[in-house]
């Protein structure tokens, strides 16, 4: 009788324990904390944007995410014409160019919402924090390694992990 109360007792602990490690994991989500917006909430900080400042960037922010997303959509959809093309015996060379030529121009259509939005988050600042803008560019296009470009997204907890192996050349 004395063995089964002290497992009852070790059962009732890991339940608790196991309630309370599950209440954790589901009731902190990828939005809190501070990675709550990754980037655009070290911006913020860096800069020090007052709150007049905050709030245009955040519009600013917002009409990016919206048109950066419409783009990746476009991209991920022309890349799967392009590779459903594998199996079609029937595909010929100039289509599958015609296919990738059109994704470069998507890829254009990227880089060029990205360079206009960083030029209007310069435009936020003022003479002080334009030459931080300048140096926090530099440092990010001078970075070694960094994020696979078209890769996944980083999400909290892959600090850890090693960065992707370099593609070949």
């Amino acid at each position: 009788m004395k063995k089964n109360i002290l497992l009852y007792i070790l059962l009732g602990f890991l339940v608790v324990m196991n309630g309370f490690f599950l209440f954790k994991h589901f009731s902190t989500s990828y939005n809190d904390g501070p990675m709550r917006r990754g980037p655009s909430n070290f911006i913020t900080k860096e800069l020090k944007f007052d709150a007049t400042q905050s709030q245009q960037f955040e519009k600013l922010d917002a009409a990016h995410r919206e048109k950066m997303s419409a783009i990746f959509d476009d991209i991920r959809a022309a890349k799967d014409i392009l590779f459903d093309k594998l199996s079609d015996e029937t595909t010929k060379g100039p289509e599958i160019d015609s296919l990738a030529t059109m994704i470069a121009r998507i890829e254009v259509k990227k880089e060029l919402e990205t360079f206009r939005f960083f030029e209007a988050i310069r435009e936020l600042c003022n003479a002080e924090q334009k030459v931080r803008f300048n140096a926090i560019i530099k440092d990010a296009l001078h970075q070694p390694g960094g994020r696979n470009r078209n890769g996944p997204p980083r999400r909290p907890g892959d600090e850890n992990r090693p960065p992707s192996p370099p593609r070949g050349r």
